[in-house]
């Protein structure tokens, strides 16, 4: 997490917003309150990679009986 005070933050804006997307950036201001910034992903996109698995030791058949069981309310 990168944590500056707005004096920084004006300098530095551009590179600290590119920071934003290696870690949370917080601006904390003279006040004391505190800003969050995060990037805005635009890119709807997902790759099958993107998704997230388990693995299970179950065979086809046994995904099939579990449908057919539960289809049949046993």
């Amino acid at each position: 997490m990168l944590i500056v005070d707005i004096s920084d933050f004006t300098k530095n804006a551009s590179k600290i917003i590119e920071a934003t997307s290696v870690e949370d950036v917080i601006i904390k201001n003279s006040d004391g309150n505190s800003y969050k910034l995060s990037p805005i992903n635009n890119n709807t996109h997902m790759s099958i990679k993107d998704i997230p698995y388990i693995t299970a030791n179950i065979t086809t058949q046994g995904i099939v009986d579990l449908i057919r069981e539960n289809r049949a309310g046993i």
